[in-house]
């Protein structure tokens, strides 16, 4: 069973607090105010690693902020996207990954994506001098950000298939004796960042009933609640947790609430957010630790379809449409046409909202939706290297 394997330095909110970097403002970057906090290492790599981190930061902020109410619940909102550089909390993955293969000596990195990784490990990787490979479907290369790869040491190789990005990506590394990057681990510790984010609030008085947020793998919340979990007696409990998915692309759900084994994704334009295409995320051994959170916090899955969807983008909220609420937070969603660019972040809200109609977040409740992405800096522009269509196109990919 995977777990968050970093070690915080604290135990209570004293100590906790005596780690905070207090010139570093949280929406600026998570990674540096909370990065001594946390060991990052063995120990006697400690340091060296936490410099890095200096280095190879951006931005990646974060906030919280009340939205609305609806049915007597309060819906607050973990902003995970206007204050991030990549305009998604993969920034936060970019910089400590970043950070992690600078530190190692590494200097040519292979990765494969649906979009929103891809692009801050490119862009994190690009500014400390990496050389990166970036493999991704096909149809998803209208979410890219068509300036992060014009360096000739940014490589983008578009995939046919989607169940082919993966062990094609995996492959080709083999072949150049290329690091594969994120190593699991890291991304833990990316999410033990936004966790140690959430602490700070909670320790402030700022409690929630529920979090919810979307899922693939589940890194975010083993990270978040690994975080959260020494501190449940201080805290007066931590919040339960609600993982949303899109119906059309839902293994977890379907793992640990019956419904059998997924049908591999054919195609991305199937899917609801097409950067979740992967199919078999519980192959990085998350499952156990997910359904351990679910137990401990009493917590539930749930999964939002298209129709659901719509449904939930022409809702009125306390007086307003949620893209117009969120506006008015300084949260500009990216809409091409009348269609929402980038979902992910959104289907959070739309599986509390969910949640609230189906009675299983009470009235009187208040809960807290992260909305790990919906600005977008994508122009849909980004021409790829080669396209493969099968692993014996590998050979043709240029180095």
């Amino acid at each position: 069973m995977r777990s968050c394997p970093l070690r915080l330095l604290a135990s209570n909110r004293a100590e906790f607090e005596q780690y905070i970097d207090e010139s570093r403002d949280a929406e600026d970057s998570i990674v540096l105010r909370y990065r001594n906090a946390v060991e990052l290492g063995d120990g006697r790599d400690d340091a060296g690693i936490k410099e890095w981190l200096g280095r190879t930061s951006i931005r990646e902020g974060a906030r919280i902020f009340r939205l609305a109410t609806f049915r007597d619940v309060e819906i607050f909102i973990l902003d995970e996207t206007s204050r991030m550089h990549t305009r998604t909390l993969k920034s936060v993955d970019g910089c400590v990954t970043t950070a992690r293969c600078k530190h190692a000596g590494h200097q040519r990195v292979i990765f494969e994506t649906g979009g929103n990784t891809g692009a801050p490990l490119t862009e994190y990787g690009q500014r400390a001098g990496l050389e990166t490979y970036c493999f991704l479907p096909e149809e998803n290369l209208y979410l890219l950000k068509s300036s992060i790869f014009e360096s000739d040491r940014a490589h983008l190789i578009a995939v046919k298939e989607p169940g082919m990005v993966k062990p094609a990506a995996r492959r080709f590394g083999e072949m150049h004796g290329l690091k594969h990057i994120p190593e699991v681990e890291w991304r833990f510790e990316a999410a033990t960042f936004r966790g140690m984010f959430l602490l700070e609030h909670l320790l402030s008085g700022g409690g929630f009933d529920w979090m919810v947020q979307v899922i693939s793998a589940a890194f975010g919340p083993v990270g978040i609640y690994g975080v959260l979990r020494p501190f449940a007696g201080e805290l007066g409990g931590v919040p339960r947790f609600l993982g949303v998915q899109q119906a059309a692309n839902c293994p977890m759900y379907r793992s640990l609430k019956g419904g059998g084994d997924p049908a591999e994704v054919k195609s991305t334009g199937d899917l609801l957010t097409r950067v979740m295409y992967d199919s078999r995320p519980h192959s990085y051994g998350t499952t156990e630790a997910l359904r351990e959170i679910l137990t401990n916090t009493d917590g539930d899955l749930t999964t939002i379809d298209t129709e659901e969807f719509t449904g939930f983008l022409n809702r009125d909220l306390s007086g307003g449409g949620v893209l117009e609420l969120l506006s008015g937070r300084g949260v500009n969603i990216a809409v091409s046409g009348k269609e929402v660019v980038e979902k992910t972040g959104l289907i959070s809200l739309a599986g509390g909202l969910k949640a609230i109609e189906a009675g299983t977040i009470s009235a009187g409740s208040r809960i807290l939706c992260c909305l790990t992405s919906g600005e977008s800096d994508a122009d849909g522009q980004a021409v790829p290297e080669k396209v493969i269509a099968a692993l014996d196109d590998l050979e043709d990919v240029p180095l």
